[in-house]
């Protein structure tokens, strides 16, 4: 499996847009983690957490080094609130009573929106779940995961399930399960003692030259240098 060229990491703006209907954004990535609010409209976003529909009231959170595309509703224009999050591995759809009360306290207290955002958070459960989103769920946790077998299993074509992945989420079967490899290692490296060669085997990958490329390449830094912030 190869390694992802180097990305590009889009920057995020705290506060209140309002984005026009039949909004479409490619996948793209973060370095940073936010929160997205909806205040009004409908959108649906695909990331590592899966395919999500949200409404007035949800919440997407993404950890750092996310990836994701969006799609807006077509019938109105989509309103969103977007906080910083720095909870990593708090991720995916969620829920908030008030999402109006979230948006006039972040325009005088931003970390006071946060807290308030981490606080009323409820779990979502996305809809709609087909064969595609099981394969993203085998992606991200088997990693060494033949494709072959996984739709033959489920008499599927191979091709077919690698083309209609790659529609849903923008990216192909090998491109995610790279990806999903390499953030789990970046976690493991600022958050665990492991060494750098376990934390490769660990995750899946073949030996700690690919691992060192792959997160250098996702995240900008080799796993030396966030070994070395970490302490």
């Amino acid at each position: 499996m190869g390694t992802p060229g180097r990305y590009e990491f889009r920057s995020v703006v705290a506060g209140v847009e309002t984005l026009s209907p039949r909004l479409s954004m490619p996948r793209h990535h973060h370095d940073q983690g936010y929160a997205t609010v909806v205040l009004a409209g409908t959108v649906t976003e695909v990331s590592f957490a899966g395919r999500m529909h949200a409404e007035a009231g949800s919440v997407f959170l993404h950890g750092r080094f996310d990836c994701h595309l969006d799609r807006a509703g077509r019938r109105r224009p989509l309103q969103i609130l977007r906080l910083p999050w720095p909870h990593d591995t708090l991720e995916g759809l969620h829920y908030v009573a008030d999402p109006d009360a979230l948006a006039r306290l972040a325009e005088t207290d931003l970390q006071q929106a946060v807290a308030q955002l981490r606080e009323q958070l409820r779990p979502g459960t996305p809809r709609d779940r087909y064969w595609v989103d099981d394969l993203a769920d085998a992606l991200r946790t088997e990693s060494d995961l033949p494709l072959r077998e996984w739709a033959e299993l489920r008499g599927l074509r191979p091709d077919a399930v690698s083309r209609i992945f790659q529609r849903e989420f923008g990216v192909s079967p090998k491109r995610f399960r790279l990806e999903s490899r390499t953030r789990a290692a970046w976690r493991e490296i600022v958050c665990s003692a492991r060494s750098l060669t376990e934390i490769a085997f660990r995750v899946g990958f073949s030996d700690l030259a690919h691992l060192s490329r792959s997160v250098h390449a996702f995240t900008g830094r080799c796993p030396t240098l966030w070994r070395a912030r970490k302490l």
